[in-house]
């Protein structure tokens, strides 16, 4: 039986084997990022598509599916900071930073839908990923969604500010919904004789903000859709 003598020669000598071992030669490694230092790591993330987006045909033509999604994804970040207004901070001066930002993105979606006048109707229609033709039932929610996602965000500042919505707030939030109206009409204007069962397809989708269409008096798609 060893004696705790012995183990501690054997150890020590075990020891010394490992100590003297030659080092690793780490010259040759990539040095790594600091924690945290994302520009390290650009290069890598940048070609990874988002989760959950529809890869998308780089000869595939941008139609009205493909202008909606992008609209979409761009307008949920300063509709989010409207649904979070407060009594409080729900004035002209604070809510005119996001109400800028969807006016600018709505409006730059206009003019990409009224660019499509006079292309044929297939690349109009087409699916975001380019390999199918949109029929009304496909298209309809691609429009409620953001036409929802707006007047969601509108009525959140006008149930919050209830009966006290001051005309300067009023008046901002109207503005937006009269660009979702010509953004509306823009797109009748392509496809309304093509689809026509689009609207009655689209009026129920909407069933959850027809109040604050209704509320900001927004004559464009009262009439587009019959409201």
């Amino acid at each position: 039986m060893f004696s705790f003598s012995t183990i501690s020669v054997i150890a020590t000598v075990a020891l010394s084997a490992f100590t003297s071992a030659a080092p690793l030669q780490t010259r040759d490694l990539p040095s790594l990022p600091v924690v945290g230092d994302l520009s390290a790591v650009t290069g890598l993330t940048g070609s990874l598509p988002v989760v959950g987006d529809i890869v998308r045909r780089t000869d595939a033509p941008q139609g009205l599916a493909a202008i909606f999604t992008d609209a979409q994804n761009q307008l949920v970040a300063p509709t989010q900071q409207l649904k979070f207004a407060t009594k409080q901070n729900a004035t002209a001066d604070a809510l005119g930073g996001p109400i800028g930002e969807i006016k600018t993105i709505l409006t730059n979606t206009v003019s990409l839908v009224q660019g499509l006048a006079g292309k044929p109707i297939e690349d109009i229609l087409v699916s975001v990923d380019g390999t199918a033709k949109l029929t009304a039932a496909e298209l309809a929610p691609i429009l409620a969604g953001v036409i929802t996602l707006v007047f969601e965000a509108l009525g959140a500042v006008l149930t919050v500010l209830g009966g006290a919505v001051v005309p300067a707030v009023f008046s901002l939030l109207a503005d937006v919904g009269a660009l979702v109206g010509t953004l509306l009409a823009a797109v009748l204007a392509l496809v309304g004789s093509v689809l026509g069962d689009l609207v009655a397809i689209l009026v129920p989708l909407l069933s959850n903000v027809v109040p604050f269409i209704l509320n900001l008096n927004v004559a464009t798609i009262i009439s587009l859709l019959g409201l």
